[in-house]
């Protein structure tokens, strides 16, 4: 009998070979079958013989708009259950990782719990550098009690009424850092994130060279709509953090036990350039074309 309690959501695009494997992974989740709720983001070929096997399985299909859009429907369609959990369709949950969660949660109210992500791939290295960056990000922000603290969406858990109440995640975040806006809202709204390190899953995202680039691009286009959506809140955060932040950031493949943290670190360092590149982006965008 699948779990009455809990729900889980998975966002997914255009990625059927990576979501039948994600699938794989959480029928195999201990105290299940956990019921879990596909939502297609209008991809190109039909995503039903991917969940058919699976009678825990809902699949929801709406027009491209996002995964924030993707992951608000899920939550939307979990009509009836208490908790929901987050996850992507290229992640690995350990079979542990839905229990931890939701003892960690506890139906306690505002609550967000995030769990510990691990790469999948560490034979790439730019999926490598990748979550050498997310490492750091998640060490640095818990050990400091920074107010910039965030979770990832591909691991985390929470009230489905809380979620909602505080309008789930901003669809205006297409492309990235709605994970971050939801963090910051959720703290503001009286919530509390607490990291449940046990509660893993591990991300098995490939990358190459264009690939990195574009995703840290991507983040950089982010980055500045967050900023953006914390200026019309008037929020008084800082934008940039210390130096001391950047080099940790760039040290970070040499304290997580990379196979090549040199490689790595010039990786994480190419990343900050992309990101730089697609923030310049998005405002050259918003000052629109130039005069002749």
């Amino acid at each position: 009998m699948p779990n009455q309690t809990a729900c889980i959501v998975i966002p997914t695009y255009n990625r059927p070979r990576e979501l039948a494997r994600c699938l794989e992974y959480l029928a195999a989740l201990e105290d299940g079958p956990w019921p879990v709720i596909v939502v297609d983001d209008g991809s190109d070929a039909p995503l039903g013989p991917v969940c058919e096997p699976y009678d825990n399985v809902s699949l929801v299909r709406q027009e491209n708009a996002g995964p924030g859009a993707a992951r608000n429907c899920g939550a939307r369609e979990a009509d009836g259950y208490d908790l929901l959990l987050f996850v992507d369709d290229d992640c690995r949950p350990a079979p542990d990782w839905a229990s931890r969660l939701v003892a960690t949660q506890g139906g306690v109210v505002k609550r967000l719990v995030g769990g510990r992500i691990t790469n999948a791939l560490p034979d790439n290295p730019y999926s490598s550098a990748s979550q050498s960056l997310s490492s750091f990000l998640y060490e640095y922000y818990q050990t400091n009690g920074s107010a910039m603290t965030f979770f990832t969406t591909n691991n985390m858990c929470c009230r489905r009424e809380d979620f909602l109440s505080v309008g789930g995640f901003d669809a205006g975040f297409a492309i990235a850092s709605e994970d971050r806006d939801l963090s910051l809202r959720w703290r503001d709204a009286g919530g509390e994130l607490v990291y449940e390190p046990a509660a893993m899953i591990a991300h098995a995202h490939e990358l190459s060279l264009p690939s990195f680039w574009r995703q840290h691009h991507n983040y950089g286009r982010g980055a500045r709509t967050l900023h953006l959506a914390l200026d019309r809140r008037s929020d008084p955060r800082p934008k940039l953090e210390s130096v001391r932040f950047y080099f940790g950031m760039l040290t970070s493949p040499f304290r997580h036990g990379g196979r090549r943290p040199v490689a790595e670190a010039l990786l994480v360092g190419l990343s900050q350039v992309a990101m730089v590149s697609g923030y310049a982006a998005s405002l050259r965008e918003e000052r629109g074309p130039r005069r002749a």
